[in-house]
């Protein structure tokens, strides 16, 4: 590899350029403050579902990025939560509409996180406050009282980029992270996870069927949630995480599917778009600012899919962590920055996901039947289901 070229240097530089790095990336640029963003991957953004969930107050924040106006004309828009069973006649419904008065946007958005990708993208190419790299990977980091220096390589060549400060939004492998050796405590749940997208209509095929549906079944949760191309779902598997997957289509989406539709003859033979096993996390770094290195987003925290936080809290990180950047006195703001959200993450992201997952991967028919009469009940009361939205919507603990 031949030897480092002039050092770059930039007043903060950001890592990775999925949602929470270019969100950050963004924001920081509306504030007048220039950024490169280094990306290790190549310009192009994969069609896959990996998230789908907006919450109301990201929304929000995506509004003051002039981005909520494109991401509303296309996303499906969730006016309630249903939470049913594969076997039992209980439900529990939560309209969004209890949150008139609470946010601006009193509902839920499906909209595909390869697509918000690709709208920051393009609007961080109009910004000349930004400057993205592709293609650049980071293999060394060094730093001071003032500064950080990356060593970052591309295409056999060296360069070194210098600056203030680093925003780590390199996702749940994050290189800054272990360059860094940060303790990165926590567990990874034992069973794989499936999600499956599906043009199936299942409106037509499921009695009152809404945009959003969490059942409980024989073999754990069963979520699906219309996007705006396709179905998605996504369940728990009894496939270990060390097992070899089943080939084909897993036995538990078609036993799944077989309930729900009342063993139609076609419920086998759904065609499929995607077919994919993940595992799930819940850790949480041990420190959120490491000198004048920020974690945000996965690198700085995993948690369970189930309720669509992960995505959420990521770019709530990242505009707290703009914010933080833009003040006077960025040490203090900073350091209250690594404070504040770590506290959220442990706080509320974690455990509220980990109950999430947990309640809803309950198989017993009793505690099946006793959560969903449970959440009947909260549901049945206005003030209940009104302070229920609110919490798995994150109202609140956006900054």
């Amino acid at each position: 590899m031949a030897s480092p070229s002039h050092p770059v240097q930039a007043p903060v530089v950001v890592l990775g350029g999925g949602p929470v790095g270019m969100v950050t990336a963004l924001a920081l640029a509306r504030r007048d403050i220039p950024v490169i963003v280094l990306e290790r991957g190549q310009d192009e953004v994969q069609s896959e579902w990996r998230g789908s969930t907006v919450h109301p107050p990201t929304t929000e924040l995506l509004d003051e990025l002039d981005l909520a106006a494109p991401m509303l004309a296309e996303a499906v828009r969730v006016h309630r939560l249903d939470y049913r069973d594969l076997e039992l006649t209980e439900t529990a419904r939560f309209p969004y509409e209890l949150l008139e008065g609470e946010t601006r946007y009193p509902f839920r958005l499906q909209f595909e996180q390869y697509k918000l990708v690709r709208l920051l993208r393009q609007a961080v190419a109009q910004d000349p406050n930004v400057d993205i790299r592709f293609g650049h990977e980071v293999v060394g980091l060094r730093q001071d009282d003032t500064q950080v220096t990356l060593d970052v390589a591309m295409d056999g060549t060296r360069t070194a980029v210098t600056c203030r400060w680093v925003v780590a939004a390199d996702g749940a492998h994050s290189t800054a992270r272990k360059l860094l050796e940060v303790p990165f405590p926590g567990f990874t749940y034992p069973t794989m996870s499936l999600v499956v997208a599906t043009p199936f209509r299942f409106e037509d095929a499921v009695p009152d069927l809404g945009a959003v549906g969490y059942w409980s079944g024989p073999r754990g949760r069963f979520s699906l949630i219309r996007t705006p191309d396709i179905w998605r779902a996504a369940l728990s598997t009894g496939t270990g995480v060390d097992d070899e997957p089943p080939s084909g289509t897993h036995p538990d989406f078609l036993a799944a599917v077989a309930l729900l539709l009342g063993d139609r003859p076609d419920a086998g033979e759904l065609p499929l778009s995607q077919h994919q096993m993940y595992r799930s996390h819940q850790r949480l770094a041990a420190s959120f600012r490491i000198g004048r290195v920020l974690l945000a987003g996965d690198a700085a925290h995993l948690s369970s899919t189930t309720g669509g936080m992960g995505l959420n809290s990521g770019i709530h990180d990242a505009v707290a962590v703009a914010a933080a950047l833009a003040e006077p006195d960025q040490d203090a703001a900073t350091a209250a920055y690594a404070q504040r959200r770590r506290s959220i993450a442990e706080q509320f992201v974690q455990p509220t996901t980990t109950e999430n997952r947990t309640s809803a991967d309950g198989v017993e028919l009793a505690g099946r039947r006793e959560r969903l009469i449970r959440l009947r009940t909260l549901a049945e009361n206005p003030k209940d289901a009104k302070e229920y939205l609110r919490r798995v919507s994150m109202l609140g603990i956006q900054h």
